[in-house]
């Protein structure tokens, strides 16, 4: 009994396949209507002001920092399902294959990577919107505390996966 649940609760990944996967497809068709938007916008009034030339590119960095999320959800659906459901080997996956995730360690680098690209965005968005202020230092200070310790993890993840395979 407890066997045959074990090997059906591999059907409960189907839940955050899907809803990772609709999740990415969510935020980036409400990216692709805010940049629509955004550029309609431009067209009836272009910025004339510095202020409003920040504005746009503080709105411009939030796009792409919904993009980016977006792209985690996808990575996440697309590997969850090459590994827990999919019967055919890896190598079919042309996303995966690109992005050469192979196994967990990968995948974890991979999105490791893409959060401190969040980070990096989100602080240039901060830097933008706010200028040079006690908030901005700190924020930059501790992205550069993750983004050490992200660097780090991953140098340490290659070379225990070397290991392995010598």
């Amino acid at each position: 009994m407890i066997n045959s649940l074990f090997q059906n609760s591999r059907f409960l990944v189907y839940v955050i396949v899907f809803t990772s996967f609709l999740s990415s497809v969510i935020l980036y068709i409400m990216s692709l209507n805010i940049l629509f938007h955004l550029c309609l916008s431009f067209v009836m009034a272009v910025p004339d002001t510095a202020k409003s030339g920040k504005q746009l590119a503080a709105t411009l960095l939030k796009v792409l920092d919904i993009g980016l999320i977006a792209l985690v959800f996808q990575i996440t659906s697309i590997a969850l399902y090459q590994f827990f459901i999919c019967k055919k080997e890896m190598v079919d996956s042309r996303f995966l294959k690109v992005l050469h995730i192979h196994d967990f360690h990968d995948l974890k680098s991979i999105l490791m990577q893409v959060a401190v690209l969040i980070l990096t965005v989100m602080f240039l968005e901060q830097a933008v919107e706010y200028g040079a202020t006690l908030e901005t230092l700190y924020f930059a200070l501790s992205v550069s505390c993750v983004l050490v310790a992200v660097v780090f993890v991953i140098k340490n993840l290659k070379s225990s996966s070397h290991d392995k395979t010598d």
